[in-house]
């Protein structure tokens, strides 16, 4: 694209035509002075088109918007049999006084340029004109030869060809005067000053300019439309109609962080422009995300949803998802500057995941980058939850800048936060220790399990939501993870003394009829919070002499791959039941489990259970209780929104 400096408006269709395809197609040394006036010694001034200033020499071009065959000779042309001007002749004459004017510029030593006049015939846009010319060096070309013409040593008429050096590109511009006073004219908008075309196309330009009120300088860019050089008016309305939406939309969504400020549109009857405040920063297709530690991942992460989320709140969205028109600051400021508002809400959350996975991959963690890719497959459009999960990542700082893997083993540290100081038990599958606290030197209990990404998305669900709620009976969650650089989960909770209850070999009158109506309260609590064991059995039931407490939701010793709980059922009942009939049905078939003698179990099937559960005195149990129990594992009881758990099974005079 050529420098360009327009001296004043172009007459005609044609000559608005040519200016914008030589500035396009000229190469960026090039200079482009449109409608220029040369002075002569009587002090008269001839105007030209077109002065090109190129690297083989200075052509004075002149367009016709000539239609139809053109027969051009030395001396005499014609148009389809009509006799014309011969524009050639003008053009060399004015050529030759530009150049007597030069020589008188330049110092002894100095050659002066080789000016030569050229003839730029457009046709009707480039189309419907057929040339012929008597000789072949004549100057006159159709818009398939101009740009060769003037970039190319054959275009040149000179008998020597030499190229034109910088300092007597110079002297030329200072022969025509003033030029820097137009240019300067030519790029200023107001208090704006182009400094950068970054686009154009037709009547479409888009700036980079600089807002210099007085003392002090900003960036800017100007979306410029320029009505006259659209092919046809309804053409030019359009965008214009584009752009004053733009504008509109861009007020609408003032003050939402994410969203560039835009100021008031300015038309001075030739132009219709759009301010916009260059965003800070640098594109995300050029983000050095490499460099960054995983605080600074996260919180561009955070300040992009956060961005994303007002915007969709103000009743818009983002659209424009091509990664350079998303620009991340040094501070992790995110903005979007192509705000379309043309995808529904959920495409684009979509289209925002995959724009932004590959950040959230590099912070390693998986409750982020498991987010982003279910939102990718449509799974989840939950941006509340991403912008928890980042802050809490961030203001709790458990982060490592270089995460390295943990071996397990004593006097490990997990997560900044928990040593390892005593091995408890293990599976195949999983490690239970007791740890320390490292900050606080309490005791707590950390789970470690393997190969759990498949259910990763479940799992974190659960726990995000069990780290913020509490009840006495449903363990307490302190913190939840995955070691890095590996599959290994981690949830660390607070230490709690007992036994599972199928390895409690006292158990005193009264005690399991407690534990149970604290477990049912538990349990109810956390159905009224939709979060769901799915795998109760008697290993996940710890008591002590004064409470029981449910531990292990969703997972547990190898629960993780079995559904423990499932084996009591029949399966084909269990694939149609409700989450909370599933979790009612595993606590009461653990209790009978727990408390059956080995002789009376028969097998852990349903009719193994119902069989043991029938050996049970009915008084003992209490009739009511002994019904709804006997319900409960033949799947006969449908759990109802606001049901009374307590009052299901009879138990609301219980002490707990």
């Amino acid at each position: 694209m050529a420098r360009m400096i327009s001296f004043g408006t172009p007459v005609n269709d044609a000559e608005r035509w040519a200016f914008s395809l030589l500035a396009d197609e000229l190469p960026e040394d090039y200079i482009l002075l449109t409608n220029v006036e040369i002075p002569t010694k009587s002090g008269q001034a001839m105007e030209v088109d077109a002065l090109v200033i190129g690297e083989w020499g200075v052509y004075v071009v002149d367009v016709k918007g000539y239609i139809g065959r053109l027969d051009a000779g030395l001396h005499a042309w014609s148009l389809d049999g009509r006799e014309v001007d011969n524009s050639l002749a003008k053009a060399n004459y004015v050529a030759r006084v530009l150049a007597g004017n030069v020589k008188h510029k330049i110092p002894v030593g100095v050659y002066a340029p080789w000016c030569q006049g050229m003839v730029f015939i457009t046709g009707r846009k480039g189309e419907e004109i057929e040339l012929e010319k008597h000789q072949g060096s004549l100057s006159i070309y159709t818009p398939k030869q101009i740009v060769a013409a003037l970039t190319k040593e054959w275009g040149l008429t000179a008998p020597r060809k030499h190229q034109v050096t910088d300092t007597q590109k110079e002297l030329v511009l200072e022969t025509i005067g003033q030029v820097a006073i137009v240019e300067q004219r030519n790029n200023k908008i107001q208090d704006f000053t182009k400094l950068k075309c970054l686009f154009i196309q037709s009547g479409l330009e888009v700036w980079q300019a600089e807002y210099n009120p007085g003392e002090w300088t900003a960036p800017w860019l100007l979306k410029v439309l320029i009505p006259t050089q659209f092919e046809d008016s309804d053409e030019s309305q359009k965008h214009e109609a584009q752009l004053r939406t733009e504008f509109q939309r861009l007020q609408s969504l003032s003050g939402c962080s994410g969203v560039p400020y835009c100021a008031p549109l300015i038309q001075d009857g030739e132009q219709l422009v759009l301010p916009i405040r260059m965003p800070r920063g640098v594109p995300l297709n050029v983000l050095e995300s490499a460099q960054m530690t995983t605080y600074q991942l996260l919180e561009i992460l955070r300040r992009s949803v956060s961005g994303l989320q007002q915007i969709h709140r103000r009743g818009y969205t983002v659209g424009g998802w091509t990664s350079n028109c998303v620009f991340v600051s040094d501070m992790g400021d995110v903005e979007f500057i192509d705000i379309k508002d043309t995808l529904s809400v959920s495409h684009d959350i979509k289209a925002y995941a995959q724009g932004f996975l590959a950040i959230a991959e590099q912070t390693k963690q998986p409750r982020v980058y498991q987010w982003y890719r279910a939102a990718i497959a449509g799974e989840t459009t939950d941006l509340d939850a991403l912008r928890c999960d980042l802050s809490a990542l961030i203001d709790l700082g458990v982060c490592d800048t270089v995460p390295e893997k943990i071996a397990v083993t004593k006097g490990a540290v997990i997560d900044h936060h928990f040593v390892l100081e005593q091995f408890i038990a293990a599976t195949q599958t999983s490690q239970f220790w007791r740890a320390k606290h490292l900050q606080g030197q309490y005791q707590c209990g950390v789970s470690i399990y393997s190969s759990v990404e498949a259910t990763w998305p479940m799992l974190s669900n659960i726990y995000r939501s069990l780290a913020k709620v509490y009840h006495p009976h449903i363990e307490r969650v302190l913190g939840f993870g995955q070691l890095p650089q590996s599959e290994e989960l981690f949830i660390a909770r607070a230490w709690e003394y007992g036994v599972s209850i199928d390895e409690l070999n006292d158990i005193k009158l009264g005690q399991p009829i407690r534990w149970f109506t604290q477990l049912i309260t538990g349990l109810q609590y956390m159905h009224q919070m939709d979060i769901y064991h799915g795998a109760i059995c008697p290993k996940n039931i710890i008591c002590n002499p004064n409470k029981a407490i449910l531990v292990n939701f969703g997972i547990g010793l190898d629960i993780a791959a079995s559904h423990y709980a499932s084996q009591y059922a029949d399966p084909t009942l269990w694939e149609v039941e409700g989450q909370a009939e599933k979790d009612l049905y595993g606590l009461v078939a653990s209790f009978i489990d727990a408390l059956t003698p080995g002789s009376l179990k028969g097998d852990l099937g349903q009719t193994g259970i119902i069989q043991a559960l029938d050996a049970f005195d009915r008084e003992w149990f209490g009739e009511a209780l002994y019904d709804v129990c006997q319900k409960v594992v033949r799947f006969e009881i449908s759990i109802q929104p606001g049901m009374s758990y307590l009052e299901l099974f009879d138990l609301l005079e219980e002490d707990l």
